[in-house]
């Protein structure tokens, strides 16, 4: 659905350009793709233990914490999930993705108001995303569902 991050680095890690060589971190991205989550988050934490070196940059760190972040947001485990969008964003501030993927996660757990402010930073950072405008369009679904709700107590 929204959290599109798996899909866009699987793409990525096809042309070598977010997850270079480790196999693990192509396969986890790939299996989330797929929707395996429980394989793409373990393949994606194995990859994350390897020995850092250069197909451990920051940036692919980052993109395997976002990821990690998506799959644990798909599977329901949302504190999980929190952790690796913050640590995505503590390695990479200007990961727009990790802000779509924890407005999401801001938006499933009733925290709005979090969620629009990460759709809002992210869009700072890349205003014609995609994924931020669905995220947007999830959380405004989610506004108007409390509203109706608030409207008929």
């Amino acid at each position: 659905m929204l959290l599109a991050s798996a899909p866009a680095a699987a793409q990525s890690s096809r042309s070598q350009s977010v997850f270079g060589a480790d196999p693990n971190l192509t396969d986890g991205a790939l299996a989330l793709r797929l929707g395996d989550f429980e394989e793409g988050i373990r393949l994606t934490l194995e990859g994350l233990r390897a020995p850092a070196g250069s197909a451990h940059s920051i940036r692919t760190r980052s993109s395997a914490h976002n990821n990690l972040c998506a799959g644990y947001v798909m599977g329901g485990r949302f504190q999980e999930a929190l952790e690796h969008c913050n640590e995505a964003l503590r390695l990479k501030p200007n990961n727009w993705h990790a802000y779509s993927n924890r407005a999401v996660l801001y938006a499933l757990t009733g925290n709005l108001s979090k969620s629009a402010e990460d759709i809002e930073h992210g869009k700072r950072i890349n205003p014609d995303a995609r994924r931020l405008r669905e995220a947007e369009e999830f959380l405004n679904t989610r506004r108007a569902a409390r509203d109706r709700t608030v409207k008929q107590t």
